[in-house]
């Protein structure tokens, strides 16, 4: 899966084949239909339906999809339900109370909590470090409290940095995505 934080533009650059392959690194991305339609859940009970592009390397045989960065892999919530139940723990909520109010099973709530709290340090550090490479002089953000806390922080910071460069401010969504919570969201490996 490769994320994309502007869908338009990745299926540009797919079509004219400007996508270096992210396996091998020496081919070039070439369209290759489109990956299972899917259904996204949104803040408010909306849903998304999409079927995103697929692109297969000039040079070795692996395929890739263009994922919005307001998707996770492999889960049917959008960054922004997630998110805001992440916030929402951070805040003192439990999750039957976040999921009563998203509307989403709490057991579904459970899972995300527990994943980003086992992988809290890692998305602080992916998160820090992306702050550093969108403005080198920023100063990292104080601990919060939690490592959970903490992590949400520096992605905080990091999207703040992001839309302080030109990023506007409908672009949150997908920067959480783009700059972290996507990947440390995204189920293990055969799990």
């Amino acid at each position: 899966m490769l994320l994309c934080a502007d869908p338009a533009r990745a299926a540009r650059d797919l079509a004219a084949r400007q996508l270096a392959c992210p396996s091998c690194g020496q081919g070039r991305l070439r369209p290759w239909g489109h990956a299972r339609e899917r259904v996204i859940w949104l803040l408010g009970g909306a849903t998304a339906r999409l079927a995103p592009p697929r692109g297969r390397c000039t040079s070795c045989p692996a395929t890739h999809v263009l994922l919005p960065s307001w998707c996770v892999p492999q889960r049917p919530h959008g960054i922004e339900v997630i998110a805001t139940a992440a916030g929402a723990a951070v805040s003192g909520a439990g999750h039957r109370a976040i999921a009563a109010d998203l509307g989403v099973p709490p057991a579904t709530v459970r899972g995300w909590l527990r994943r980003l709290r086992s992988r809290a340090e890692q998305l602080r550090a992916y998160a820090a470090r992306q702050l550093g490479s969108i403005d080198p002089h920023a100063e990292p953000p104080s601990p919060a409290g939690s490592p959970l806390a903490d992590a949400l922080g520096a992605l905080a910071a990091a999207v703040h940095a992001a839309r302080r460069i030109g990023h506007d401010p409908q672009s949150t969504w997908p920067l959480l995505g783009t700059l972290g919570l996507s990947r440390h969201l995204a189920p293990a490996p055969g799990g």
